[in-house]
């Protein structure tokens, strides 16, 4: 399945703040996820600097795409 909080993903949209899922990849915790696909095995985050300080490119927040094992688990509120 794949979930997303982009409005031109076309996964299953999860309004932010609404439901909260943690993703895992590779068995560890992926932080500011955009989308999680667990069939094809592809997570999408927001890039961050060693700092944790989101990196921009032509003023666009850039997106780091990685692949693995994907497990997401919905959280209880």
């Amino acid at each position: 399945m794949r979930i997303t909080v982009l409005d031109d993903d076309p996964g299953e949209r999860i309004p932010p703040g609404r439901e909260f899922i943690t993703v895992y990849l590779d068995g560890e915790e992926v932080k500011q996820c955009l989308t999680a696909d667990d069939v094809k095995g592809e997570v999408v985050s927001i890039e961050t600097d060693e700092g944790g300080r989101v990196l921009m490119e032509s003023g666009e927040v850039k997106r780091l795409t990685r692949y693995g094992e994907v497990r997401t688990e919905r959280c209880p509120r």
